[in-house]
């Protein structure tokens, strides 16, 4: 569904938007004139992006595994905007290394933060598009989605959840004949954001080095699917498709994986080579 044009734009919300992609994501919405709130659980820093942004842009902490303060963020923005037309999940958590180094803490942090999180959203925005005339809930996922990700196994099964609960939710939706409210879930490889900034010299963030995007790359993606919805977007395409042909034939994907990991660690080395040559450049670059 693209909204009618008789729709001007009214509210969004942009889960994990103090900084990086959600930030920019944010600044694509203010942008195209929505009236946007920006949640994190940084609260200086949500503060400052919408100080940033304009009067178009209003602050909230949010923890999205907090249902309860989820909902709060979906009242205040119909409260401020009138109705919800655009919700961005893109709050996201990433520890990496093998699988059996994760402690309790950091599994259930990486599920609640990165399935539940999406939960919570999708469903507080579901539950005012439907009084409302419908609108669009975009899901930041990952290749990881899709994929075996060797080093960053519990992110990508946090992801997978993704995958399946928003795939499945659009399902129910159709099935109900609700059609004015679309899901499109965003797969990026891996982005140049805070989340793997402190990762350079991480083995196990290797694979997310590989193909690294721009934060602006998936903003771009974003921007499509807000004009045209469709239910799965990876970016790049072309390694979307690598990693469909790895999940029909595991066998064939694990063969080549070793070999993206050394691309990564390629990857890796260069930039860590770039950042002692060039002390004093910022490498805080926009991120997720």
């Amino acid at each position: 569904m693209s909204a009618p044009e008789h729709r001007w734009p009214a509210g969004a919300v942009v889960t994990g938007a103090g900084r990086g992609l959600g930030r920019q994501i944010a600044e694509l919405l203010v942008k195209r004139e929505y009236q946007v709130l920006i949640t994190d659980v940084d609260g200086d820093a949500a503060q400052a992006a919408a100080a940033e942004l304009g009067e178009r842009a209003q602050a909230m902490v949010v923890d999205v595994r907090d249902e309860a303060a989820v909902l709060a963020a979906r009242d205040r923005v119909v409260e401020w905007a009138g109705r919800l037309d655009v919700w961005v999940n893109n709050a996201g958590v990433l520890f990496t290394g093998p699988v059996w180094e994760h402690d309790e803490q950091q599994r259930r942090l990486m599920l609640e933060v990165n399935a539940l999180g999406t939960m919570n959203g999708t469903l507080a925005a579901v539950a005012a598009m439907r009084s409302s005339g419908g609108g669009h809930i975009v899901n930041i996922a990952s290749l990881a989605g899709i994929s075996a990700v060797p080093g960053e196994s519990v992110y990508a099964a946090s992801k997978h959840a993704v995958m399946g609960f928003s795939l499945s939710a659009i399902a129910d939706l159709r099935a109900a004949k609700i059609k004015d409210i679309d899901i499109s879930c965003i797969c990026p490889d891996g982005i140049w954001t805070p989340m793997l900034h402190d990762k350079l010299d991480d083995p196990g963030a290797a694979l997310s080095f590989s193909g690294l995007l721009q934060p602006e790359d998936v903003v771009a993606a974003v921007a499509k699917v807000l004009d045209n919805p469709r239910l799965v977007t990876t970016v790049p395409g072309w390694r979307g498709a690598v990693c469909r042909l790895g999940d029909v034939f595991p066998s064939l994907g694990m063969a080549a994986l070793p070999l993206v990991i050394a691309q990564g660690r390629r990857t890796q080395k260069k930039m860590l080579k770039k950042r002692a040559v060039s002390p004093r450049r910022s490498w805080r670059g926009a991120g997720r």
